[in-house]
């Protein structure tokens, strides 16, 4: 890039970015009016639009002669792959803007909003949502609704945070943030009782106002502690409003309260087995690490988020290996693995993917701490920001997985 173009970008790169969005909004907006068929049915419905239709149905869609099928596209994934990157180097240049720490408790903030996504995913598979409700809760879509939401309360606590600090009266500190999630209390109360209109049944007002309470209490709580509002607990509080009222509907289906007659029997015991064996292997991993302190090429995997990233990933593993293969015979229904690189590790050996999994993150972290240590010592916010995308890669699907096993769905 010549010099004068390269200072050029750098004086402009906001009025760059917006130029090229605006281009491409312009150029879609155009094709949609005036070629339709070629934009919207061969291309956007085809692609994109599409597929989750099929998946919200289960089945392949057509539209004027069309067909669309479930999960991604060779074109679909390259472009998300592409919107993935660039909003993860957005993210982490408004964190960095922000100077938000980001290290193990960043990784708790956001565990709601990690682990809203399959949640959410398990109860669209249990046909809880209804249409067009559905399609806000299939991916991309869940997606960009958790980074909305986290977003939302990312920024927003942020200024607060610095408004509390300035402030000396206690009640001048609290009032903004409980009036803000006063309204987001109401806006979510309001869905999640909209009965049929949303999903198959209502949420009783009762338990709500108990949820509520519940993800408040980190919010009161700290307050109480630091007579402050800080980011941390607004992010974390806002993500728990959005992510109980789904476990709440879960424990109802897992205790027999369910709302259709898709289960196959619901398996607990298949929850505590997979439970219990990533925490046996987190243990000793950290116990091993604990052991060899000294070496710190060990001593490594002790760190939260190394052993987070651990548990994660063998949850993933452990219940497709468990869930397909069945090798205790606890009689459980038939299930298949839909990704190609995992079904060639287990049909070479069934205990193959978890224990390649394991060994894969085990490497991750050795070459992000003990391997790269001196050149990535001055990027430890970059590293845990791939540390805890890592994380969600393996703990996501895994989540949703383990609790279809356990809804029998």
């Amino acid at each position: 890039m010549p010099m004068k173009l390269k200072e050029w970008y750098e004086k402009n790169k906001f009025g760059t970015f917006l130029s090229i969005l605006f281009a491409v909004v312009f150029i879609i907006t155009a094709g949609l009016i005036l070629a339709p068929s070629l934009f919207y049915d061969q291309w956007i419905w085809k692609y994109y639009w599409g597929p989750i239709v099929a998946d919200a149905a289960g089945h392949s869609v057509s539209l004027n002669g069309i067909y669309a099928y479930e999960g991604y596209t060779l074109i679909s994934e390259i472009t998300y792959g592409v919107i993935l990157i660039v909003a993860l180097y957005a993210i982490y240049k408004l964190l960095k803007k922000l100077k938000i720490t980001i290290d193990w408790r960043f990784c708790l903030v956001l565990m709601p909003y990690i682990l809203f996504g399959p949640v959410s995913r398990v109860l669209v598979d249990a046909d809880y949502f209804n249409v067009p409700s559905v399609y806000w809760f299939i991916s991309p879509l869940i997606y960009l609704q958790i980074a909305a939401y986290a977003l939302f309360f990312l920024i927003t606590g942020y200024y607060i945070e610095n408004f509390s600090k300035k402030k000396r009266e206690e009640k001048s500190k609290l009032l903004i943030p409980a009036l803000l999630l006063l309204c987001v209390n109401i806006f979510v109360t309001i869905i999640w009782t909209l009965g049929a209109q949303y999903g198959v049944n209502s949420i009783e007002p009762l338990i709500l106002y108990l949820i509520s309470c519940l993800a408040l209490l980190p919010f009161v709580y700290n307050f109480l502690k630091q007579k402050i509002v800080t980011v941390n607990t607004m992010l974390f509080s806002g993500g728990l409003l959005f992510l109980l009222p789904g476990l709440y509907l879960i424990g109802r289906w897992i205790a027999g309260i369910q709302w259709g007659d898709l289960s196959s029997g619901t398996r607990f015991d298949v929850f505590v087995l997979v439970s219990g064996l990533v925490a046996v292997i987190g243990i000793v991993v950290y116990l091993v690490s604990w052991k060899h302190i000294d070496n710190e090429k060990i001593a490594v995997y002790k760190n939260p988020l190394n052993i987070a990233m651990i548990v994660g990933h063998m949850i993933d593993g452990l219940t497709s290996y468990i869930s397909i293969y069945d090798p205790l015979k606890m009689g459980l229904p038939p299930y298949m693995e839909k990704h190609p690189a995992s079904n060639v590790l287990m049909e070479i050996w069934p205990p193959l993917f978890p224990f390649v999994k394991f060994l894969l993150i085990i490497t991750v972290i050795y070459i992000f701490d003990v391997f790269y240590k001196e050149e990535l010592k001055n990027q430890r916010a970059l590293v845990n920001f791939l540390k805890i995308g890592i994380l969600i890669l393996g703990l996501s699907p895994g989540l949703r997985d383990l609790l279809r096993v356990t809804m029998g769905v």
